[in-house]
Protein backbone atom coordinates (compact mmCIF):
# COMPACT_ATOMS: atom_id res chain seq x y z
CA UNK A 1 0.00 0.00 0.00
CA UNK A 2 2.58 2.41 -1.08
CA UNK A 3 1.52 6.24 -0.51
CA UNK A 4 -0.09 8.42 -3.70
CA UNK A 5 2.80 9.23 -6.12
CA UNK A 6 3.82 12.91 -5.33
CA UNK A 7 6.20 15.37 -7.54
CA UNK A 8 7.74 16.78 -4.42
CA UNK A 9 6.36 16.89 -0.49
CA UNK A 10 4.36 20.69 0.17
CA UNK A 11 7.16 23.66 0.79
CA UNK A 12 6.04 23.60 4.26
CA UNK A 13 9.20 23.66 6.03
CA UNK A 14 11.95 24.34 3.49
CA UNK A 15 11.76 28.45 4.13
CA UNK A 16 11.59 31.11 1.87
CA UNK A 17 13.39 32.52 -1.60
CA UNK A 18 16.63 31.31 -2.19
CA UNK A 19 16.41 28.69 0.70
CA UNK A 20 13.16 28.09 -0.46
CA UNK A 21 14.33 27.32 -4.12
CA UNK A 22 17.10 25.25 -3.30
CA UNK A 23 15.15 23.11 -1.11
CA UNK A 24 12.41 22.27 -3.28
CA UNK A 25 15.08 21.41 -5.89
CA UNK A 26 16.67 18.96 -3.72
CA UNK A 27 13.58 17.44 -3.21
CA UNK A 28 12.87 17.19 -6.51
CA UNK A 29 16.01 15.53 -7.31
CA UNK A 30 15.65 12.95 -5.07
CA UNK A 31 12.10 11.71 -6.04
CA UNK A 32 13.48 11.50 -9.57
CA UNK A 33 16.05 9.00 -8.65
CA UNK A 34 16.09 5.64 -10.58
CA UNK A 35 18.63 4.06 -9.03
CA UNK A 36 19.25 3.19 -5.35
CA UNK A 37 22.71 4.14 -5.37
CA UNK A 38 22.18 7.40 -6.76
CA UNK A 39 19.78 8.79 -4.22
CA UNK A 40 21.82 7.30 -1.12
CA UNK A 41 25.11 9.07 -3.03
CA UNK A 42 22.47 12.67 -3.32
CA UNK A 43 21.70 12.28 0.59
CA UNK A 44 25.83 11.82 1.27
CA UNK A 45 26.40 14.32 -1.38
CA UNK A 46 24.49 16.83 0.69
CA UNK A 47 24.67 15.82 4.05
CA UNK A 48 23.04 18.34 7.05
CA UNK A 49 21.72 20.34 4.62
CA UNK A 50 18.91 17.46 4.05
CA UNK A 51 15.77 18.77 6.36
CA UNK A 52 13.09 16.19 7.81
CA UNK A 53 11.12 16.54 4.76
CA UNK A 54 14.05 15.15 2.40
CA UNK A 55 14.83 12.63 4.97
CA UNK A 56 11.37 11.39 4.34
CA UNK A 57 11.18 11.71 0.82
CA UNK A 58 14.17 10.07 0.35
CA UNK A 59 13.42 6.54 2.49
CA UNK A 60 9.90 7.02 0.40
CA UNK A 61 11.92 6.89 -2.76
CA UNK A 62 14.14 4.45 -1.94
CA UNK A 63 11.59 1.68 -0.74
CA UNK A 64 10.17 2.16 -4.54
CA UNK A 65 13.33 1.75 -6.17
CA UNK A 66 15.21 -1.64 -6.95
CA UNK A 67 18.03 -3.08 -4.77
CA UNK A 68 16.71 -0.18 -2.07
CA UNK A 69 16.25 -2.45 0.46
CA UNK A 70 19.26 -3.31 3.05
CA UNK A 71 19.56 -6.67 2.34
CA UNK A 72 21.93 -5.69 -0.51
CA UNK A 73 25.19 -5.29 0.33
CA UNK A 74 25.81 -1.94 -1.97
CA UNK A 75 23.14 0.24 0.00
CA UNK A 76 23.51 -1.04 3.14
CA UNK A 77 25.66 1.53 4.81
CA UNK A 78 23.31 4.05 3.06
CA UNK A 79 20.31 3.02 3.96
CA UNK A 80 21.61 2.44 7.74
CA UNK A 81 22.82 6.18 7.32
CA UNK A 82 19.93 7.71 5.87
CA UNK A 83 18.27 6.08 9.31
CA UNK A 84 20.05 7.79 11.63
CA UNK A 85 19.63 10.95 9.62
CA UNK A 86 15.70 10.36 9.78
CA UNK A 87 15.92 9.57 13.34
CA UNK A 88 17.78 12.73 14.27
CA UNK A 89 14.86 14.63 12.54
CA UNK A 90 11.49 12.91 13.93
CA UNK A 91 10.93 15.37 15.74
CA UNK A 92 10.26 18.50 12.87
CA UNK A 93 8.07 16.03 10.91
CA UNK A 94 4.56 16.28 10.14
CA UNK A 95 2.11 13.91 10.27
CA UNK A 96 2.59 12.95 6.24
CA UNK A 97 6.35 12.50 6.42
CA UNK A 98 6.18 10.26 10.04
CA UNK A 99 3.42 8.19 7.92
CA UNK A 100 5.53 8.19 4.73
CA UNK A 101 8.42 7.15 6.84
CA UNK A 102 6.95 4.25 8.99
CA UNK A 103 5.66 3.03 5.55
CA UNK A 104 8.67 3.43 3.83
CA UNK A 105 10.55 1.15 6.37
CA UNK A 106 8.10 -1.59 6.63
CA UNK A 107 8.50 -1.64 2.37
CA UNK A 108 12.25 -1.64 3.22
CA UNK A 109 12.15 -4.33 5.65
CA UNK A 110 13.99 -2.87 8.56
CA UNK A 111 14.07 -4.73 11.66
CA UNK A 112 14.50 -1.91 14.23
CA UNK A 113 11.97 -1.75 16.83
CA UNK A 114 14.01 1.13 18.33
CA UNK A 115 13.38 2.95 15.50
CA UNK A 116 10.28 2.62 15.02
CA UNK A 117 9.12 3.14 18.70
CA UNK A 118 11.13 6.68 18.02
CA UNK A 119 8.56 7.33 15.05
CA UNK A 120 5.36 6.47 17.27
CA UNK A 121 6.63 8.73 20.05
CA UNK A 122 6.96 11.56 17.82
CA UNK A 123 3.88 10.21 15.71
CA UNK A 124 1.74 9.97 18.86
CA UNK A 125 1.51 13.77 19.47
CA UNK A 126 0.15 14.60 15.88
CA UNK A 127 -2.14 11.95 15.33
CA UNK A 128 -5.12 14.16 15.23
CA UNK A 129 -3.48 15.67 12.15
CA UNK A 130 -3.33 12.37 10.77
CA UNK A 131 -5.58 12.29 7.46
CA UNK A 132 -7.05 8.89 6.45
CA UNK A 133 -4.07 7.78 4.26
CA UNK A 134 -1.72 8.66 6.74
CA UNK A 135 -4.01 6.53 9.72
CA UNK A 136 -4.26 3.89 6.96
CA UNK A 137 -0.48 3.96 6.05
CA UNK A 138 0.47 3.89 10.02
CA UNK A 139 -1.49 1.07 10.96
CA UNK A 140 -0.20 -1.12 7.57
CA UNK A 141 3.25 0.07 8.29
CA UNK A 142 3.00 -1.13 11.52
CA UNK A 143 0.91 -4.59 10.67
CA UNK A 144 3.60 -5.60 7.69
CA UNK A 145 6.65 -5.18 10.65
CA UNK A 146 4.58 -7.10 13.06
CA UNK A 147 5.53 -3.96 15.77
CA UNK A 148 2.80 -4.43 18.33
CA UNK A 149 2.11 -1.20 20.86
CA UNK A 150 -1.12 -1.87 22.31
CA UNK A 151 -1.44 1.79 23.62
CA UNK A 152 -0.56 3.61 20.46
CA UNK A 153 -3.24 1.79 18.40
CA UNK A 154 -5.69 2.54 20.70
CA UNK A 155 -4.73 6.21 19.98
CA UNK A 156 -4.66 6.04 16.32
CA UNK A 157 -7.83 3.89 16.53
CA UNK A 158 -9.42 6.83 18.36
CA UNK A 159 -8.55 9.13 15.82
CA UNK A 160 -9.55 7.50 12.86
CA UNK A 161 -12.71 6.33 13.92
CA UNK A 162 -13.61 10.07 13.78
CA UNK A 163 -12.47 10.03 10.44
CA UNK A 164 -13.43 6.72 8.72
CA UNK A 165 -16.39 8.13 6.41
CA UNK A 166 -13.04 10.23 4.65
CA UNK A 167 -11.49 6.31 4.30
CA UNK A 168 -11.08 5.39 0.77
CA UNK A 169 -11.41 1.29 -0.10
CA UNK A 170 -8.39 0.56 0.29
CA UNK A 171 -7.40 2.21 3.12
CA UNK A 172 -10.98 0.31 4.83
CA UNK A 173 -9.76 -2.55 3.72
CA UNK A 174 -5.49 -2.48 4.23
CA UNK A 175 -6.82 -1.09 7.78
CA UNK A 176 -8.91 -4.14 8.67
CA UNK A 177 -6.09 -6.61 7.41
CA UNK A 178 -3.65 -4.93 9.77
CA UNK A 179 -5.80 -5.55 12.49
CA UNK A 180 -6.10 -8.75 12.06
CA UNK A 181 -2.63 -9.23 11.07
CA UNK A 182 -1.40 -7.49 14.84
CA UNK A 183 -3.86 -9.58 16.51
CA UNK A 184 -5.77 -6.26 18.05
CA UNK A 185 -8.97 -6.72 18.98
CA UNK A 186 -11.11 -3.64 18.83
CA UNK A 187 -15.42 -4.56 18.70
CA UNK A 188 -16.46 -0.91 18.63
CA UNK A 189 -14.23 0.08 16.35
CA UNK A 190 -14.46 -2.91 14.05
CA UNK A 191 -18.19 -1.68 14.06
CA UNK A 192 -17.16 2.07 13.29
CA UNK A 193 -15.22 0.40 10.42
CA UNK A 194 -17.99 -1.79 8.62
CA UNK A 195 -20.20 0.80 9.01
CA UNK A 196 -18.21 2.83 6.64
CA UNK A 197 -17.12 0.26 4.98
CA UNK A 198 -20.23 -1.50 3.51
CA UNK A 199 -21.43 2.20 1.96
CA UNK A 200 -18.00 1.26 0.03
CA UNK A 201 -18.20 -2.07 -1.09
CA UNK A 202 -18.85 -1.93 -4.36
CA UNK A 203 -15.59 0.23 -4.92
CA UNK A 204 -13.48 -2.92 -3.02
CA UNK A 205 -11.23 -4.61 -5.26
CA UNK A 206 -11.40 -8.28 -5.46
CA UNK A 207 -8.23 -8.02 -3.06
CA UNK A 208 -9.89 -5.68 -1.01
CA UNK A 209 -12.89 -8.22 -0.92
CA UNK A 210 -10.58 -11.01 -0.02
CA UNK A 211 -8.78 -9.35 2.82
CA UNK A 212 -11.20 -8.38 4.14
CA UNK A 213 -13.23 -11.21 5.07
CA UNK A 214 -10.07 -12.68 5.90
CA UNK A 215 -9.49 -10.35 8.64
CA UNK A 216 -13.24 -10.83 10.00
CA UNK A 217 -12.29 -14.65 10.12
CA UNK A 218 -9.08 -13.84 12.21
CA UNK A 219 -9.93 -11.66 14.70
CA UNK A 220 -13.51 -13.53 14.73
CA UNK A 221 -15.57 -10.70 14.32
CA UNK A 222 -18.57 -11.94 12.52
CA UNK A 223 -21.32 -9.57 11.25
CA UNK A 224 -23.46 -11.39 9.06
CA UNK A 225 -25.51 -8.53 7.50
CA UNK A 226 -21.68 -7.19 6.47
CA UNK A 227 -20.93 -10.82 5.56
CA UNK A 228 -24.13 -10.69 3.22
CA UNK A 229 -23.24 -7.55 1.70
CA UNK A 230 -19.39 -7.97 1.18
CA UNK A 231 -20.67 -11.46 -0.87
CA UNK A 232 -23.39 -9.86 -3.08
CA UNK A 233 -20.35 -7.27 -3.95
CA UNK A 234 -18.33 -10.23 -4.38
CA UNK A 235 -20.40 -12.04 -7.02
CA UNK A 236 -19.63 -10.35 -9.89
CA UNK A 237 -16.06 -9.89 -9.02
CA UNK A 238 -15.17 -13.60 -8.68
CA UNK A 239 -13.77 -13.92 -12.21
CA UNK A 240 -11.05 -11.71 -11.39
CA UNK A 241 -10.17 -13.21 -8.19
CA UNK A 242 -6.96 -14.87 -7.70
CA UNK A 243 -6.31 -18.38 -6.41
CA UNK A 244 -5.08 -17.19 -3.10
CA UNK A 245 -8.04 -15.00 -3.12
CA UNK A 246 -10.39 -17.73 -3.29
CA UNK A 247 -8.80 -19.87 -1.26
CA UNK A 248 -8.80 -17.48 2.11
CA UNK A 249 -12.70 -16.10 1.11
CA UNK A 250 -13.81 -19.90 1.21
CA UNK A 251 -11.61 -20.58 4.22
CA UNK A 252 -13.02 -17.17 6.05
CA UNK A 253 -16.58 -17.91 5.52
CA UNK A 254 -15.98 -21.64 6.84
CA UNK A 255 -14.41 -20.08 9.73
CA UNK A 256 -16.77 -17.59 10.32
CA UNK A 257 -19.64 -19.82 9.75
CA UNK A 258 -21.39 -18.14 7.53
CA UNK A 259 -22.88 -20.38 4.71
CA UNK A 260 -24.58 -19.41 1.79
CA UNK A 261 -25.30 -22.00 -0.54
CA UNK A 262 -25.66 -19.71 -3.89
CA UNK A 263 -22.34 -17.97 -3.81
CA UNK A 264 -20.28 -21.21 -3.00
CA UNK A 265 -21.65 -22.53 -6.11
CA UNK A 266 -20.38 -19.48 -8.08
CA UNK A 267 -17.15 -19.95 -6.48
CA UNK A 268 -16.55 -22.80 -7.30
CA UNK A 269 -17.29 -21.83 -10.95
CA UNK A 270 -14.74 -19.07 -10.72
CA UNK A 271 -12.37 -21.97 -8.81
CA UNK A 272 -12.81 -24.62 -10.90
CA UNK A 273 -10.49 -23.35 -14.06
CA UNK A 274 -7.57 -22.09 -11.33
CA UNK A 275 -7.42 -25.02 -9.37
CA UNK A 276 -4.28 -25.90 -10.94
CA UNK A 277 -2.78 -22.40 -9.92
CA UNK A 278 -3.67 -23.21 -6.18
CA UNK A 279 -0.72 -24.09 -4.02
CA UNK A 280 -0.99 -26.38 -1.62
CA UNK A 281 -2.38 -24.29 1.05
CA UNK A 282 -4.98 -23.24 -1.09
CA UNK A 283 -5.78 -26.73 -1.77
CA UNK A 284 -5.85 -28.08 2.11
CA UNK A 285 -7.80 -24.71 3.09
CA UNK A 286 -10.24 -25.22 0.32
CA UNK A 287 -11.01 -28.42 1.05
CA UNK A 288 -11.40 -28.33 4.77
CA UNK A 289 -13.46 -25.50 4.35
CA UNK A 290 -16.09 -26.82 1.96
CA UNK A 291 -15.81 -29.61 4.70
CA UNK A 292 -16.82 -27.17 7.75
CA UNK A 293 -19.05 -26.42 5.83
CA UNK A 294 -20.93 -29.51 4.61
CA UNK A 295 -20.88 -27.76 1.11
CA UNK A 296 -20.69 -31.07 -1.06
CA UNK A 297 -19.96 -31.11 -4.70
CA UNK A 298 -18.36 -34.42 -6.36
CA UNK A 299 -17.21 -33.25 -9.45
CA UNK A 300 -15.44 -30.11 -7.86
CA UNK A 301 -13.75 -32.30 -5.27
CA UNK A 302 -12.26 -34.49 -7.77
CA UNK A 303 -10.84 -31.34 -10.15
CA UNK A 304 -9.22 -30.44 -6.27
CA UNK A 305 -8.09 -33.72 -5.84
CA UNK A 306 -6.44 -34.14 -9.39
CA UNK A 307 -4.48 -30.76 -8.18
CA UNK A 308 -3.37 -31.59 -4.88
CA UNK A 309 -2.06 -35.01 -6.38
CA UNK A 310 0.09 -33.07 -8.60
CA UNK A 311 1.48 -30.99 -5.36
CA UNK A 312 1.61 -33.87 -2.49
CA UNK A 313 5.08 -33.65 -2.10
CA UNK A 314 4.70 -29.62 -1.42
CA UNK A 315 2.13 -30.37 1.08
CA UNK A 316 3.14 -29.79 4.80
CA UNK A 317 1.60 -32.18 8.28
CA UNK A 318 -0.92 -29.84 8.95
CA UNK A 319 -2.21 -29.71 5.20
CA UNK A 320 -1.88 -33.74 4.25
CA UNK A 321 -4.12 -34.26 7.72
CA UNK A 322 -6.62 -31.61 7.08
CA UNK A 323 -7.25 -32.91 3.49
CA UNK A 324 -7.22 -36.03 4.79
CA UNK A 325 -9.50 -34.87 7.64
CA UNK A 326 -11.80 -33.23 4.77
CA UNK A 327 -12.61 -36.09 2.53
CA UNK A 328 -13.69 -38.18 5.40
CA UNK A 329 -16.28 -35.19 6.89
CA UNK A 330 -17.26 -35.09 3.10
CA UNK A 331 -17.75 -38.82 2.53
CA UNK A 332 -15.94 -38.16 -0.49
CA UNK A 333 -14.27 -41.77 -1.13
CA UNK A 334 -11.05 -41.75 -3.31
CA UNK A 335 -8.82 -45.07 -2.98
CA UNK A 336 -6.12 -43.68 -5.61
CA UNK A 337 -5.76 -40.27 -4.01
CA UNK A 338 -6.01 -41.91 -0.61
CA UNK A 339 -3.20 -43.94 -1.42
CA UNK A 340 -0.67 -41.29 -2.93
CA UNK A 341 -1.73 -39.01 0.37
CA UNK A 342 -0.36 -41.62 2.38
CA UNK A 343 3.14 -42.45 1.10
CA UNK A 344 3.83 -39.14 1.12
CA UNK A 345 2.11 -38.65 4.99
CA UNK A 346 4.28 -41.44 5.83
CA UNK A 347 7.79 -40.08 4.96
CA UNK A 348 6.26 -36.69 7.32
CA UNK A 349 4.76 -38.74 9.91
CA UNK A 350 7.73 -37.45 12.74
CA UNK A 351 6.66 -33.55 12.42
CA UNK A 352 2.76 -34.30 12.62
CA UNK A 353 1.56 -33.27 15.82
CA UNK A 354 -1.16 -34.78 18.05
CA UNK A 355 -3.85 -32.95 16.43
CA UNK A 356 -2.80 -34.12 12.67
CA UNK A 357 -2.36 -37.46 13.89
CA UNK A 358 -5.39 -38.20 15.40
CA UNK A 359 -7.72 -36.10 12.76
CA UNK A 360 -5.76 -39.05 10.34
CA UNK A 361 -6.69 -41.78 11.90
CA UNK A 362 -10.25 -40.66 12.65
CA UNK A 363 -10.47 -39.93 8.76
CA UNK A 364 -9.12 -43.80 7.64
CA UNK A 365 -11.65 -45.49 9.88
CA UNK A 366 -14.33 -42.99 8.96
CA UNK A 367 -13.69 -43.70 5.28
CA UNK A 368 -13.10 -47.44 6.00
CA UNK A 369 -9.94 -47.12 4.47
CA UNK A 370 -7.16 -49.59 5.64
CA UNK A 371 -3.70 -49.84 4.77
CA UNK A 372 -2.04 -51.91 7.41
CA UNK A 373 2.00 -50.46 6.87
CA UNK A 374 0.67 -47.07 6.77
CA UNK A 375 -1.39 -47.84 10.12
CA UNK A 376 2.03 -49.33 11.99
CA UNK A 377 3.97 -46.57 11.26
CA UNK A 378 1.28 -43.94 12.27
CA UNK A 379 0.97 -45.81 15.95
CA UNK A 380 4.60 -45.88 16.34
CA UNK A 381 4.50 -41.98 15.33
CA UNK A 382 1.60 -41.26 17.58
CA UNK A 383 2.55 -43.12 20.54
CA UNK A 384 5.19 -40.85 21.92
CA UNK A 385 2.79 -38.28 21.45
CA UNK A 386 -0.08 -39.58 23.31
CA UNK A 387 0.50 -37.81 26.67
CA UNK A 388 -0.08 -34.44 24.48
CA UNK A 389 -3.13 -35.66 22.92
CA UNK A 390 -6.64 -33.84 24.09
CA UNK A 391 -9.26 -35.58 25.13
CA UNK A 392 -10.95 -35.52 22.27
CA UNK A 393 -8.48 -36.95 20.51
CA UNK A 394 -7.60 -40.04 22.26
CA UNK A 395 -10.90 -40.61 22.37
CA UNK A 396 -11.25 -40.73 18.25
CA UNK A 397 -8.08 -42.51 18.35
CA UNK A 398 -9.72 -45.08 20.14
CA UNK A 399 -12.34 -45.14 18.62
CA UNK A 400 -10.67 -45.19 15.13
CA UNK A 401 -8.89 -47.84 15.94
CA UNK A 402 -11.47 -50.31 16.84
CA UNK A 403 -13.80 -49.28 13.76
CA UNK A 404 -10.44 -50.23 11.54
CA UNK A 405 -10.28 -53.13 13.78
CA UNK A 406 -6.60 -52.77 14.50
CA UNK A 407 -5.50 -54.79 17.57
CA UNK A 408 -2.35 -53.51 18.96
CA UNK A 409 -2.43 -54.37 22.76
CA UNK A 410 0.71 -52.73 23.78
CA UNK A 411 -0.63 -49.09 21.80
CA UNK A 412 -3.97 -49.57 22.96
CA UNK A 413 -2.32 -50.05 26.91
CA UNK A 414 -0.73 -46.19 26.56
CA UNK A 415 -3.34 -44.78 24.42
CA UNK A 416 -5.66 -46.14 28.09
CA UNK A 417 -2.74 -44.95 30.50
CA UNK A 418 -2.85 -41.24 29.14
CA UNK A 419 -6.69 -41.02 28.63
CA UNK A 420 -6.84 -41.73 32.43
CA UNK A 421 -5.09 -38.85 33.35
CA UNK A 422 -7.83 -36.90 31.45
CA UNK A 423 -10.71 -38.31 32.29
CA UNK A 424 -12.25 -35.18 33.40
CA UNK A 425 -12.18 -33.76 30.02
CA UNK A 426 -13.69 -36.53 28.23
CA UNK A 427 -17.31 -35.19 27.26
CA UNK A 428 -19.65 -37.72 27.56
CA UNK A 429 -19.28 -38.61 24.00
CA UNK A 430 -16.13 -39.33 24.05
CA UNK A 431 -16.10 -41.70 27.04
CA UNK A 432 -18.94 -43.67 24.94
CA UNK A 433 -16.83 -43.82 22.22
CA UNK A 434 -13.65 -44.87 24.12
CA UNK A 435 -15.70 -47.86 25.79
CA UNK A 436 -17.16 -48.67 22.83
CA UNK A 437 -14.16 -48.96 21.02
CA UNK A 438 -12.30 -50.97 24.32
CA UNK A 439 -15.35 -53.23 23.89
CA UNK A 440 -15.75 -53.62 20.53
CA UNK A 441 -11.97 -54.63 20.48
CA UNK A 442 -12.42 -56.94 23.44
CA UNK A 443 -15.68 -58.41 21.84
CA UNK A 444 -13.60 -59.16 18.33
CA UNK A 445 -10.81 -61.06 20.07
CA UNK A 446 -13.20 -63.42 22.24
CA UNK A 447 -15.07 -64.26 19.07
CA UNK A 448 -12.21 -65.49 17.23
CA UNK A 449 -11.37 -67.91 20.59
CA UNK A 450 -14.67 -69.19 19.85
CA UNK A 451 -15.08 -73.03 18.06
CA UNK A 452 -15.75 -71.89 13.99
CA UNK A 453 -15.40 -68.20 14.49
CA UNK A 454 -11.63 -67.71 14.16
CA UNK A 455 -12.32 -66.17 10.48
CA UNK A 456 -13.65 -63.76 11.91
CA UNK A 457 -13.17 -59.94 10.24
CA UNK A 458 -14.02 -56.47 11.88
CA UNK A 459 -15.61 -53.90 9.93
CA UNK A 460 -16.65 -55.98 7.39
CA UNK A 461 -18.84 -54.37 4.21
CA UNK A 462 -21.67 -55.72 2.99
CA UNK A 463 -21.83 -56.46 -0.70
CA UNK A 464 -23.68 -53.20 -1.80
CA UNK A 465 -21.11 -51.57 0.42
CA UNK A 466 -23.96 -49.67 2.60
CA UNK A 467 -23.04 -51.19 5.51
CA UNK A 468 -20.19 -51.95 7.37
CA UNK A 469 -20.52 -54.73 10.00
CA UNK A 470 -18.67 -54.48 13.52
CA UNK A 471 -17.70 -58.15 13.68
CA UNK A 472 -18.51 -60.84 10.37
CA UNK A 473 -18.78 -64.46 10.89
CA UNK A 474 -18.87 -66.68 8.00
CA UNK A 475 -20.35 -69.79 9.59
CA UNK A 476 -20.76 -73.38 8.35
CA UNK A 477 -23.17 -74.34 5.66
CA UNK A 478 -22.95 -70.61 4.54
CA UNK A 479 -25.16 -68.60 7.26
CA UNK A 480 -23.65 -65.32 7.66
CA UNK A 481 -23.48 -63.93 11.33
CA UNK A 482 -23.13 -60.09 12.08
CA UNK A 483 -22.11 -59.30 15.52
CA UNK A 484 -22.74 -55.49 16.18
CA UNK A 485 -21.22 -54.31 19.61
CA UNK A 486 -24.01 -51.56 20.59
CA UNK A 487 -23.25 -49.03 22.69
CA UNK A 488 -25.64 -46.63 24.86
CA UNK A 489 -26.54 -44.47 21.84
CA UNK A 490 -28.01 -47.42 20.05
CA UNK A 491 -30.49 -48.09 23.19
CA UNK A 492 -33.62 -46.11 23.96
CA UNK A 493 -32.39 -43.16 26.43
CA UNK A 494 -36.04 -44.28 29.13
CA UNK A 495 -34.94 -47.68 28.68
CA UNK A 496 -31.30 -48.56 27.70
CA UNK A 497 -31.87 -51.81 27.62
CA UNK A 498 -34.48 -51.57 24.62
CA UNK A 499 -32.86 -51.29 20.89
CA UNK A 500 -34.00 -47.67 19.16
CA UNK A 501 -35.41 -47.15 15.85
CA UNK A 502 -32.49 -46.52 14.22
CA UNK A 503 -30.81 -49.46 15.32
CA UNK A 504 -33.91 -52.02 14.84
CA UNK A 505 -33.97 -50.57 11.32
CA UNK A 506 -30.17 -51.54 10.97
CA UNK A 507 -30.92 -54.78 11.95
CA UNK A 508 -33.62 -55.20 10.13
CA UNK A 509 -31.92 -53.89 6.68
CA UNK A 510 -29.08 -56.34 7.72
CA UNK A 511 -31.11 -59.26 7.77
CA UNK A 512 -33.06 -58.44 4.21
CA UNK A 513 -29.30 -58.85 3.21
CA UNK A 514 -28.82 -62.55 4.44
CA UNK A 515 -27.17 -61.82 7.73
CA UNK A 516 -28.22 -63.29 11.31
CA UNK A 517 -27.51 -60.24 13.73
CA UNK A 518 -26.10 -60.72 17.31
CA UNK A 519 -26.56 -57.39 19.36
CA UNK A 520 -23.98 -57.36 22.17
CA UNK A 521 -24.55 -54.41 24.70
CA UNK A 522 -20.96 -52.68 25.32
CA UNK A 523 -22.44 -51.88 28.97
CA UNK A 524 -23.50 -55.89 29.52
CA UNK A 525 -20.11 -57.02 27.99
CA UNK A 526 -18.55 -55.19 30.35
CA UNK A 527 -20.33 -56.41 33.36
CA UNK A 528 -19.41 -60.28 31.79
CA UNK A 529 -15.91 -59.30 30.74
CA UNK A 530 -14.94 -58.06 34.18
CA UNK A 531 -15.53 -61.94 35.42
CA UNK A 532 -13.40 -63.70 32.92
CA UNK A 533 -12.66 -64.71 29.61
CA UNK A 534 -14.79 -67.50 30.29
CA UNK A 535 -17.93 -65.35 31.48
CA UNK A 536 -16.98 -63.64 28.51
CA UNK A 537 -17.11 -66.52 26.31
CA UNK A 538 -20.50 -68.17 27.85
CA UNK A 539 -22.01 -64.72 27.65
CA UNK A 540 -21.29 -64.76 23.34
CA UNK A 541 -22.82 -68.17 23.09
CA UNK A 542 -25.76 -67.22 24.83
CA UNK A 543 -26.56 -64.49 22.74
CA UNK A 544 -26.18 -67.24 19.82
CA UNK A 545 -22.56 -66.38 18.80
CA UNK A 546 -21.11 -69.33 17.44
CA UNK A 547 -23.05 -71.32 20.05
Amino acid sequence: MPPRAQAAPSGRGHGRGRGHSAAAQLTGLLMSCEAAGDLLALVQQHGNACNHIHVSCALARLAKLPHGTPMYAETRAGVAALLRMAKERLLQMEARELASTLWAVSKLGVDDAAFVGAVLVAAKSKLRSFNSRALANTVWALATLSHKDAAFMRDLLVTAETKLTSFNSQELANTVWALATLGHKDAAFMRALLVAAEAKLSMFNSQNLANTVWALATVGHMDAAFIGALLVAAKSKLPSFTAQNLAITVWALATLGHKDAAFMRDLRFAAMSKLPSFNSQDLANTASALATLGHKNAAFMHALLVAAEAKLTSFNPQELASTVWALATLGHKDALFMRALLVVAEAKLSMFNSQNLANTVWALATLGHKDAAFMRALLVATEPKLTSFKAQGLANTAWALATLGDKDAAFMGALLVAAETKLPSFTPQGLANTAWALAALEVFDAVRQLPGCSGASSEHLTDDGLFSIDIAVQLPGGQKLAVEVDGPTRFLSNAPTVLNGATRLRNRLLEARGWCVVSVPVVEWQKRAAKGKQAAHEYLTSLGVCG
